[in-house]
């Protein structure tokens, strides 16, 4: 088998075909037309990043079922712990919001580490791993542990004037496990691990003389043409189906994207919660939960929470709902200017669940029954809903729509 020392790569965003170093040594490759990373020399090993998903995965029952933070009401101390809060959520009658809450800061984490580990022992068992890589990049976006950690600040900046708060040292566990799953969100390179699992999948030439096909789905560039039964183009490598068609993908984009513009009506004007201390309850909106910390004086908190949770979510329905319509209408519009607003979109979504993180702290904390009660409003699951569907049509905006308007639209003022 040849080893070239360039090959010919196709963008997963511009589709440009680029010719690549066949190893990069620290460095990364990047598309000359559109800045898309085709290719990472930094990446970590598989076994290093085993190790480091055991060691999360060691952490994580410290970090969900022991207490982060305890408050002391009137001499009783009360925890608040991640399982805790989305436990309480669903046994108060939210059970689809206490469920949303535990799939991105429970069950999610706990996966991206169990895959990991799985790909690994396949390695030594001598399998391969098509199933666990597609899993593997698709979950990466529903971890969120770095989105809960900053929940935690809100919660305690929130929680601090009612009663005597105080960190809990597995707070350390929990600090540590989300720094090491962002580290492993960097380094680990499932293109990487396609490539190794799967050597019989070489790359192109960089003479190749025709037009090759790409798969978005393993980064894949080839020239074989293998059709199933139905009569669908597949990938060779991960047998993923590539006659989807646009107009499909756009309905998919179109469907979501109503669906979570209409929940975020009653999620905005609902109350979100609920709080009562002495008799007095005081039920707050997303919009006035932000007016109260700015009474109480805490900017910063206020600026992140009108942030998460009013700015992004209609910031990414009026992003995706212009670049639907930029495709639709063909608009002649700058497209490295489409591209920051397609990646804003994709990098800001899962910080919407802040809110929703915050919601369940409080309710780990605060118990109904006590002085001071707090409750989960109807809001909660429309706003959660929101999140969740606008992160689907977001996923499932093609960047490649964009940029064959973009070519066709040159082309036409060059004639």
């Amino acid at each position: 088998m040849k080893i070239h020392n360039v090959t010919l790569e196709r963008c997963a965003e511009c589709e440009t075909l680029v010719k690549v170093p066949h190893r990069l040594y620290y460095k990364t490759a990047l598309c000359p037309n559109c800045n898309h990373v085709l290719a990472k020399g930094d990446f970590w090993s598989l076994r290093r990043c085993a190790i480091i998903a055991l060691a999360v995965l060691i952490l994580l029952p410290l970090a969900i079922g022991y207490p982060l933070m305890s408050i002391d009401l009137l001499g009783m101390p009360i925890h608040a712990t991640i399982w805790g809060g989305a436990w309480k959520m669903a046994t108060s009658g939210y059970e689809f919001t206490a469920f949303m809450v535990l799939l991105c800061s429970v069950i999610t984490p706990i996966a991206f580490t169990l895959l990991i580990l799985t790909i690994a022992l396949q390695r030594i068992f001598g399998m391969r791993p098509r199933y666990t890589l597609i899993f593997l990049t698709k979950i990466k976006e529903w971890v969120m542990l770095d989105v809960y950690f900053v929940a935690l600040a809100v919660a305690a900046f929130k929680i601090k004037d009612y009663a005597h708060l105080s960190f809990n040292l597995n707070l350390i566990a929990f600090v540590l496990a989300t720094l090491l799953t962002t580290l492993l969100f960097i380094k680990i390179e499932p293109k990487q691990g396609w490539d190794f699992f799967y050597p019989e999948y070489r790359p192109l030439p960089p003479d190749y003389p025709h037009k090759p096909t790409f798969c978005g789905v393993c980064e894949y560039t080839f020239d074989e043409n293998i059709i199933d039964l139905k009569g669908r183009h597949r990938c060779p490598r991960c047998e993923s189906n590539l006659d989807i068609p646009d107009k499909i993908k756009l309905q998919r984009v179109w469907a979501t994207l109503i669906a979570g513009t209409i929940m975020m009506i009653p999620a905005n004007l609902l109350p979100i919660s609920s709080t009562e201390l002495a008799g007095n309850v005081s039920a707050d909106t997303l919009f006035s939960g932000v007016i109260t910390f700015i009474q109480l004086g805490s900017y910063a908190v206020a600026a992140i929470v009108f942030i998460a949770s009013i700015a992004v979510p209609f910031s990414k329905v009026a992003i995706i709902l212009y670049l639907l319509l930029a495709i639709h209408f063909k608009w002649k519009h700058s497209i490295h200017r489409q591209m920051k607003l397609l990646h804003y979109v994709h990098f800001v979504g899962r910080w919407s669940m802040l809110d929703l993180f915050v919601l369940a702290l409080m309710m780990s904390l605060l118990e109904r029954g006590q002085i001071l009660n707090f409750s989960v409003g109807n809001a909660a699951f429309f706003f959660g809903a929101a999140v969740f569907l606008t992160m689907i049509a977001s996923a499932n905006l093609d960047a490649k729509m964009l940029w064959r308007i973009h070519y066709s639209n040159e082309s036409e003022h060059k004639t």
